[in-house]
Formats: C-alpha cells, sequence, structure tokens
C-alpha cells in the first residue's frame, strides 16, 4: 500500500474484501467517516486506526486515495472511513476493501458455479422470529435448487451455518477466517485458577486448625462471659471474609502492575475496566472464599468447651488431624499434576523443535511476491540472487511449508473413475524448490530448465502415491487426472518426494502434489531464499538492496522460514509458559502452608523433643522423625497425582498428530522434584526444633 503525495508505502496483511452491507451486521467503532454507507460505491477502503496513522497521522483522511498493490493488479481506493481495533473478533481485519472493485470485482461476480466457489463467508442476521434449526432444514433444499446442476460426480458440498458467538472458541473447520482459540484451553485455565483458590483456601483452613491451641483459651474466655457458639462462629467468618477483602485489594494492585506481562504472554490485549460486570463476580467470589476457607475452623473453634480448655486439657481432635493431613495431601496433588503438565508440555515442545520435517527450515529467507511489480520481477530477482555470494539458491512457490495452502486438486489414477478421487493438497513451484528445501527424492527426478514439458508435469510425495493407489517403485511414469469444466486433465508423475510436513506437527501429513505451471501471473507467492551465512545483518543490508533496485515501488518484506513454521505451535507454547507459571504459584502457596504447618507442629512437639533428646535420640533422628511426617502425605500426593496427570496429558497429547512418549522417568523427576522442595520448605523448621536445648524445652514441667 502507498499514499503518493508523500512517497509512503507500507506492506500490511489481513486485509478482507467484504461487501456493501457489512456494516450493517457487524458493529465496528468509526473514528472517522460514516459506517453504513461507508462501502457503497466501487474501490473503497477502510483503514484501522493504525494504518491511518501511519499514512495520515492523526488529520482525517476520508476520501484520500491511497495505491492498493497486488499480486494481480494495483488500483486506486477511496479511504470512505477509520475503525478502531478492538481484537476481539474471529475476523482480525486490519482493512476492509470493497469486494466492488476493479481488481478482482469482474471475477468474483463471474463466480457463480457452486462446485468451484469455497473461498467466500457468508454472514447471515436473523429476524427474532426465525428459528436456526428450521432455517438449517431449507438450506439443502437450496443448494440443490440453485447449485444442483454444478456438481459432477465425486464432488459434493453440504451448506451448514454456525452461531458468530462459537466460532472463535468452537469452530475448527479447515480454511477458517483466522486461527481460532480453543475453548478446552480456556476450561483447563479456569480449573486451574480455581484449584489455586482451592489451595489457598486450604491453607488457611489448616493454619487455623493448628494454631487452635493458642485460641482455645479466647474461646473458653468468651463462653464463659456469655458469648453463644452462632456469636463465635460469626466472627470466625468475619475474620476469613475480610481477610478475603484484603486480599481482593491486594489483587487489585498486583493486577494492574502485572497485567502488561500477562499480555505478553497471551499475546492479547486484556484489561481489568474493560468488562464492568466482572467487579461484582470478583466480589461474590471474594465473600465466597472467605465463607468457605473460614466455615471449617469457625465451626471446629467454636466448639471447645469452656471447662476443658481453661484447664488446659484440650484434646486434639482423630478428625481435625485427618482432615488437616487430607487437605495438604490435596493441595500437593494439585501441585504436582501442575509440576508434570509443565514438564510434560516442555517434553512434546522439544520433540516438535527436535523432530525431522523432511525438509530443511534453517538459514531460509521468505520474500513475499504481493504486489504485481514484484511478481513480474521475479526473474530479474532470481538472476541476482543466483550472483550473491552469500546465496546457495532460490525458488518461489505459491506456498511454502509452515503456511496454509488453500490449493487443492481431486486427482484419480489411472483405472479409476472419478468417484475414487483423492483430495491432494497443491503446491505450485519453480524448478529450484526441491534443491533449496533440502527435500528428498525417493524416485524419478524434481523439476528442470531442460524439461520444458513440465508445465503437465507432477511430483507427489510419498502419501499421495499410496492414497492413489500407485507404489513408490511403480508410480513414476504413471498418470492421474482431474475434471475441470467438463474436460479431462492429464498430469504425468515424474518423480516422488519422502514426505515432508507442510504443516505443523498437530496435522497429519497429507497427500501433496508439486507442479509447474502458469499459476504465478495470476496470484501471490513467495520467494524461498537459501542463505549459507549466518551473518543476517550483512545479508539483509545486501537483500533490501538488490529488492530496492528491482522493486522501488513494492516495500521490503521479509521473514526466516523456521520462525514461520515455529508460528504453528504458539499456541502451545503460550500454554507451556502459562503452565510453568502456575505450576511455581501452586508450588509456592503449597510450600507456604507447609512451612507455616511444620513451625506449628514443631510448636506442638517440643516437649516431646525434649524428651527424647534426654533419652539420648540424635539431632538427625529427631530431624528424620518430624521430616517423616509430611514427607508422607507428599509421596501419597505423588502416588494420587501421576495417574491424574498422565490421563490429563493422555487427552492434550491428542491435539497431535506426532507426539513425544510419557515415560516413567518424567513420574520420577517431578515427585523428586516436589520432595526436594517439601524438605527444603520443613527442613528449617525441623533442624531448628531438633537443635533446641532439651533443658529450654522441659523446663514448663
Amino acid at each position: 500500500m502507498k499514499y503518493e503525495p508523500n512517497q509512503k508505502k507500507f506492506y500490511e496483511i489481513n486485509g478482507y474484501y467484504v461487501d456493501s452491507t457489512f456494516f450493517q451486521l457487524f458493529d465496528y467503532d468509526f473514528k472517522f467517516g460514516e459506517k453504513k454507507t461507508a462501502l457503497n460505491e466501487p474501490n473503497t477502503i477502510i483503514l484501522s486506526e493504525e494504518i491511518a496513522g501511519k499514512f495520515f497521522g492523526d488529520a482525517d483522511p476520508v476520501n484520500k486515495v491511497i495505491k492498493v498493490m497486488l499480486p494481480f493488479a494495483e488500483n486506486s481506493y477511496t479511504v470512505k472511513g477509520v475503525f478502531k481495533e478492538t481484537g476481539k473478533s474471529h475476523i482480525p481485519a486490519r482493512m476492509f476493501l470493497s469486494m466492488n472493485n476493479n481488481d478482482i470485482g469482474g471475477w468474483v461476480k463471474r463466480q457463480s458455479n457452486w462446485s468451484t466457489n469455497n473461498i467466500f463467508h457468508t454472514y447471515i442476521k436473523f429476524n427474532k422470529a426465525t428459528s436456526a434449526a428450521g432455517f438449517t432444514d431449507k438450506l439443502k433444499g437450496f443448494l440443490e435448487r440453485n447449485g444442483g446442476k454444478d456438481f459432477t460426480t465425486g464432488v459434493n458440498k453440504t451448506l451448514f451455518i454456525q452461531p458468530l458467538r462459537d466460532i472463535y472458541l468452537h469452530s475448527n473447520f479447515g480454511f477458517e477466517i483466522a486461527p481460532n482459540g480453543n475453548v478446552r484451553y480456556l476450561y483447563i485455565f479456569s480449573s486451574i485458577a480455581a484449584f489455586l483458590l482451592v489451595i489457598a483456601c486450604i491453607n488457611f483452613m489448616n493454619l487455623s486448625t493448628a494454631r487452635s491451641e493458642k485460641r482455645a483459651r479466647e474461646v473458653g474466655l468468651r463462653k464463659v462471659i456469655g458469648a453463644v457458639r452462632g456469636g463465635l462462629v460469626g466472627q470466625f467468618l468475619g475474620e476469613s471474609m475480610m481477610m478475603s477483602v484484603f486480599a481482593l485489594v491486594i489483587s487489585f494492585v498486583l493486577i494492574l502492575l502485572m497485567t502488561p506481562v500477562l499480555n505478553d504472554v497471551t499475546g492479547k490485549t486484556l484489561s481489568l475496566g474493560e468488562h464492568r460486570e466482572i467487579y461484582g463476580w470478583l466480589l461474590a467470589l471474594t465473600l465466597g472464599t472467605g465463607l468457605i476457607s473460614g466455615c471449617y475452623p469457625a465451626f471446629y473453634l467454636s466448639s471447645f468447651t469452656p471447662i476443658s480448655v481453661l484447664k488446659g486439657r484440650l484434646q486434639r481432635s482423630l478428625s481435625a488431624v485427618l482432615i488437616r493431613k487430607g487437605l495438604v495431601v490435596f493441595q500437593f496433588t494439585i501441585s504436582m499434576v501442575l509440576i508434570l503438565g509443565a514438564l510434560l508440555i516442555g517434553r512434546q515442545m522439544d520433540y516438535l523443535s527436535s523432530r525431522s520435517l523432511g525438509f530443511s527450515k534453517n538459514q531460509k529467507m521468505v520474500l513475499p511476491l504481493l504486489s504485481g511489480e514484484s511478481a513480474s520481477n521475479y526473474k530479474i530477482l532470481k538472476d541476482e540472487l543466483a550472483n550473491n555470494a552469500e546465496v546457495l539458491s532460490a525458488t518461489r512457490a505459491s506456498a511454502y511449508p509452515g503456511v496454509e495452502n488453500v490449493q487443492d486438486m481431486m486427482f484419480y489414477a489411472e483405472g479409476k473413475t472419478v468417484n475414487q478421487n483423492v483430495d491432494v493438497s497443491t503446491v505450485y513451484v519453480d524448478e529450484d524448490y526441491v534443491k533449496t528445501l533440502g527435500i528428498n527424492v525417493l524416485a524419478g527426478r524434481s523439476f528442470a530448465k531442460e524439461f520444458t514439458a513440465d508445465t503437465n508435469a507432477v511430483v507427489l510425495n510419498e502419501t499421495a502415491v499410496r492414497e492413489l493407489g500407485y507404489a513408490i517403485d511403480n508410480a513414476v511414469g504413471r498418470k492421474i487426472y482431474y475434471d475441470f469444466d467438463n474436460k479431462k486433465v492429464t498430469m504425468n508423475i515424474i518423480g516422488v518426494v519422502k514426505d515432508y510436513h507442510s504443516e505443523g506437527l498437530q496435522q497429519e501429513i497429507k497427500p501433496l502434489a508439486l507442479s509447474i505451471a502458469p499459476i504465478f501471473s495470476s496470484a501471490g507467492s513467495f520467494v524461498v531464499v537459501d542463505l549459507k551465512t549466518s551473518d543476517y545483518k550483512k545479508v539483509l543490508a545486501n537483500m533490501e538492496k538488490t529488492w530496492t533496485k528491482i522493486n522501488p515501488n513494492s516495500p521490503f518484506e521479509y521473514t526466516f522460514l523456521d520462525q514461520e513454521f515455529q508460528k504453528n505451535y504458539e499456541k502451545e507454547e503460550r500454554t507451556a509458559e502459562l503452565i510453568s507459571y502456575f505450576a511455581f504459584i501452586a508450588i509456592f502457596i503449597a510450600c507456604l502452608g507447609l512451612f507455616r504447618l511444620a513451625t506449628f507442629t514443631a510448636e506442638q512437639r517440643t516437649k516431646e523433643i525434649g524428651i527424647r533428646k534426654v533419652l539420648g535420640a540424635s539431632v538427625l533422628s529427631i530431624t528424620q522423625l518430624l521430616s517423616g511426617d509430611f514427607l508422607k502425605l507428599v509421596c501419597i500426593s505423588v502416588l494420587i497425582a501421576s495417574p491424574l496427570a498422565w490421563w490429563a496429558m493422555d487427552k492434550w497429547l491428542d491435539n497431535f498428530a506426532f507426539k513425544t512418549s510419557i515415560s516413567w522417568q518424567i513420574f520420577l523427576a517431578a515427585g523428586s522434584l516436589l520432595i526436594i522442595i517439601s524438605l527444603a520448605t520443613i527442613g528449617y523448621q525441623t533442624i531448628k526444633a531438633a537443635l533446641m536445648n532439651p533443658v529450654r524445652s522441659l523446663k514448663g514441667e
């Protein structure tokens, strides 16, 4: 895109062609322009606030004309509006172009064949009285009446609808407008947050009951002077709820400080003040947390009888001890599950990074040819790159590994009919594609300049050969076919390449065909450059100089193949990072509780420790005695958490077609880590208690 009066030009992505009624259905907030009529005229464009700022600053750009450079055309578009980006849509648009235009407008109007028309998304706004189910029932008949004659043998389509609000979190179809979220991750993180809150509540319960002896006399005195149990319950509940309110205030401060970090981790633009209704839920959650965490201690403490506590004969309740131990097991079970989750996710990410992809992704630069100028000058660019000492080879393709390829063809083999076709993803390449990407040729050959008849040639991967019914050793020289416009088109198989991952490892390897065709004259493509140097600063400077000389009107943009492929795992990487943070928080909270519990336990057993030392017990034996009680609980947590974590991670790994194994070593590592952390937490208190002078601990007797 460029604005000629000030000669500013930028490479922009996420532009969408829409018809004139788009802003009647979608509620975008416009900064400039009239929303409802913005796209009524041909060759009009609506810019995001950020793009408009690049070209025009803070000025109103309405009715200004900018050039939009595309691979198939360069046209003038009149700016008719500027919208504010919110990031809250499944359409990540940075600009909207009128579908009625001079570049693709005529082609769009010719797309009347229901069989081949598959690139448009249609949005419908129902009347309040319209039934979605009733509308769906009519779609089949609608398609048969209007497009039945367009479907040839072997081709079939189905029309369906889905609620707009369900698309981002619940839709998982191919060729979505943009990568969607996943509602399962929302459930996972919500559950983890709930468990962390439960762990904090458990700590409060444990510490409150552990301190029961210190507050027993208070309870006894209050009952003697007339306090009833209900009043004491209210007092203790009030204390816990007040602490929750104080915690809420502190959490607001922490949220304000940590929001930039959270946005960086999640890749979102979250704000606490964006949804006012959340404050009511937070207050309800705060009061509920105070009530739940204070309920058991309140009823437990208020149950003491005045005579027993004032005479110092308070007996420890076996049920209270068992409940306290059970709560410790619960919170360390959650911590163990999170530790295992973080380790297993990390192991899967390492597996994704280290697995052979079947091609070389390192030191590969990608240059998009997304203007008519750069597309037509490709041969000149390739010749210039061939003279660059830092370049091994360069190639051109309609898609490259790591990005979604929207082109496919329904091929069928010799001796088969169109009803037995196979959906084969098709990439259009030039003769250096296989060499540049380091793809292994198993049989036959790749494309070459000297073979001028290669326009009807195709190179298949192993999966395509197998699904078409051929074998690797007999596929070369055979033919495959597809039907188009009632004509049978023949393609000659000249080679078979080893399967390589053109998509992320979440996906199975699909049938793939490489073909040389004159498609580059009318569609966007990419140049992949194989570099033999790691001095990228120098390479980029030279590459930009070469590009600007050849394509003065097209901005120089680049990326690297390994970075692009890694984007397939952004969601998983963010999940791994968030799980790691959650695991740390869970362990920290659990260890705080364990530390305080160890402190109170040591205080309660002070005289017992003194007697044992007088009778000859060593510091080591006393330390083992005190630590052993807690380590037993931690070991029980490990045993409970291991099968739970295995089940949860096995379900998560189902999202990947290629995945690591869950080995017993990782459970051993996680369990050992939890035990070491627990020992470090209680070690100070147990050693301190074991080193105490028995004279001091027994002088009260």
